[in-house]
């Protein structure tokens, strides 16, 4: 069995991934892989959707990932897509909440199309990247971070302290707040 030595970072589009993975990278001293720009690069895709979206070769990715894995000390991997790695090769994989209301603040300061903010802030409200990482990895390796007002040093040592095992996993359920939280409700009502 191959050593453990990638983590993934993963969420919503708007929730920090990158930012965060980059800078975890940085703190851990080992490599970072933002995933869109690899897939683009080495041709890692099937073609592109009716949406105008790459289709993952997840086939040709995990490959690569394991391959990067093998010739480093470790590695941070960015992607809101969060089945690239092969399960054997996973140290830990830490999805990234943010509440939706934040995250449609975001989206929208980045000029996103209306039916895109939509589509990721309802995404983030129903927990698809964590259904989709719990599904593949488990819930031995997958943790949960609420990155909601903390700020990227204060993400990051969290991050840390999920991947070494020192913090507990948050629980996020967007879907339940709502009810104590009137801007919250307000904003599912829209979606």
């Amino acid at each position: 069995m191959t050593e453990r030595k990638i983590t993934i970072i993963t969420g919503t589009p708007g929730t920090g991934k990158t930012t965060l993975a980059a800078r975890l990278a940085v703190t851990l001293s080992i490599s970072h892989v933002d995933l869109p720009p690899l897939v683009e690069a080495e041709g890692l895709h099937l073609g592109i959707d009716d949406r105008g979206s790459r289709i993952v070769d997840l086939r040709k990715v995990r490959r690569r990932l394991r391959q990067l894995s093998r010739s480093s000390l470790g590695l941070v991997v960015s992607s809101h897509v969060p089945d690239v790695a092969y399960r054997s090769d996973v140290k830990a994989v830490v999805v990234l909440r943010l509440h939706p209301c934040e995250l449609k603040k975001r989206l929208e300061s980045l000029k996103w199309p209306a039916s895109k903010v939509k589509e990721n802030v309802a995404a983030e409200a129903l927990a698809t990247c964590l259904k989709e990482a719990l599904m593949y990895y488990g819930e031995g390796l997958v943790r949960e971070l609420d990155v909601t007002g903390l700020g990227v040093e204060e993400a990051v040592a969290s991050i840390a302290k999920l991947v070494e095992g020192s913090r507990q996993s948050d629980r996020v359920d967007w879907l339940s707040r709502a009810l104590e939280d009137e801007e919250l409700a307000k904003l599912l009502a829209w979606l």
